[in-house]
């Protein structure tokens, strides 16, 4: 039998570990299977160009889903006052 390979494609990247653990508990909840891959040096107290880049991957197949969980997510966030975008409840 021939073993399959699971391929992960950076579906997002942040410097900021709680923003990643936000999108990856929002992908996980739609069932949607992520790694957290950082770059992050923890010697080094600052993120310098790709040193510190925090990418959430997700497999090449659920990429296009995941997409859309994200830009629906966008659509959702309240504005600077806290209130959500007008025509959702």
């Amino acid at each position: 039998m021939e073993k399959k390979t699971t391929r992960w494609t950076d579906v997002y990247t942040t410097y900021d570990e709680s923003e990643a653990a936000i999108i990856q508990g929002l992908l996980e909840s739609e069932g949607i299977s992520c790694l957290v891959e950082s770059s992050r040096v923890s010697q080094i107290p600052v993120s310098v160009g790709k040193i510190g880049e925090i990418k959430v991957l997700v497999h090449t197949e659920d990429f296009a889903k995941a997409a859309r969980i994200m830009e629906a997510a966008r659509a959702r966030k309240p504005d600077e006052a806290g209130r959500p975008p007008s025509g959702v409840e």
